[in-house]
């Protein structure tokens, strides 16, 4: 469980370096149009341990662009090559028991070519392709839910996750003010 926390948003005060990650939702629909996405399952030796996630993987010090961080991680643990569609989301971790912050840009990609077959680098022992959030629900960290969430089911999600700063801010707001108006009442 307590891996599982290092997932978690937060600051530390034992926090001694910042890196960047990047994070592949990689994509591919079948013949009658669904789209499914890769996940890939740590392996049992790991330190995340049959841990199940997208392909990602830290910045290097030599790379200036973290697009080319997210094509060479995808190529080293499944053996893909890939397009970058678009930027979908952020978020921030904690890790190496609360001395690491990271943060973690998640790219939706596609496969340069539908024929490719996945080759597992040895952190990885397994893979499957999912095609709805419900798939993914015990399997994946929530920070990798919600960023998959924004790509799967868009048309029938139960949550919808805020896009920016300000619409959290603007909930917020409403909140104070009903409890404020809650509590005078």
């Amino acid at each position: 469980m307590k891996k599982l926390q290092e997932f978690l948003i937060g600051q530390d005060s034992k926090v001694i370096k910042e890196i960047a990650v990047a994070g592949a939702v990689i994509i591919k629909s079948n013949p009658e149009g669904n789209d499914s996405v890769l996940l890939i399952q740590r392996s049992i030796t790991d330190h995340w341990k049959l841990i199940w996630e997208f392909p990602r993987g830290k910045m290097n010090k030599n790379e200036k662009f973290i697009k080319t961080t997210l094509k060479r991680e995808v190529k080293e643990e499944t053996g893909l090559d890939i397009d970058i569609v678009k930027y979908i989301d952020k978020y921030e971790y904690i890790a190496e028991n609360g001395r690491r912050k990271s943060t973690q840009y998640n790219f939706l990609c596609k496969l340069t070519n539908s024929n490719q077959t996945i080759k597992l680098s040895k952190e990885h022992q397994d893979y499957k392709w999912v095609s709805s959030v419900g798939e993914v629900e015990l399997l994946i960290p929530s920070e990798m839910k919600k960023t998959i969430s924004k790509v799967l089911n868009t048309d029938n999600q139960i949550v919808n996750y805020p896009e920016t700063k300000e619409v959290i801010n603007e909930t917020q707001q409403k909140w104070k003010h009903f409890l404020k108006w809650k509590n005078k009442n």
